[in-house]
C-alpha cells in the first residue's frame, strides 16, 4: 500500500470518527455545564502542551536558552499588556526571524 493511500485512509478515518461523534452527540441531549466547560479547555491545553514541548525539548534532551525563549518572553509581555493575538503574532514572529 502506498504512502498516499495510507494518508488518505487515515484522513478518512479521522473525519469519520469526528463525524460520528457529532452525529451521536445530538442524541445524548443537553451536555452538563461542567462538562461543557471542561471540553472548552481542551484546545488551549493541547496547544500549550505542544508549545511547551517544543520550547523545552530538542529531541530527547533539554533545550538550552535560545532566541525562541527571548521571543516567548517578549511576546508574553505583549500578550499580557495588550491581550491581542494579532499584535502577539506581529511582534513574536519577526522577533524569532531577527534573532535566529
Amino acid at each position: 500500500m502506498s504512502v498516499t493511500v495510507q494518508i488518505l485512509l487515515v484522513g478518512l478515518g479521522s473525519y469519520a470518527l469526528r463525524g460520528s461523534f457529532i452525529a451521536f452527540a445530538s442524541r445524548l441531549g443537553e451536555i452538563p455545564a461542567r462538562a461543557n466547560t471542561a471540553l472548552s479547555m481542551i484546545p488551549p491545553a493541547v496547544l500549550a502542551s505542544i508549545v511547551a514541548d517544543s520550547l523545552l525539548f530538542s529531541g530527547d534532551s533539554w533545550r538550552g536558552l535560545d532566541e525562541w525563549h527571548i521571543a516567548l518572553a517578549v511576546t508574553t509581555v505583549v500578550a499580557w499588556r495588550t491581550k491581542s493575538i494579532a499584535l502577539c503574532l506581529a511582534v513574536g514572529m519577526p522577533l524569532v526571524w531577527l534573532l535566529a
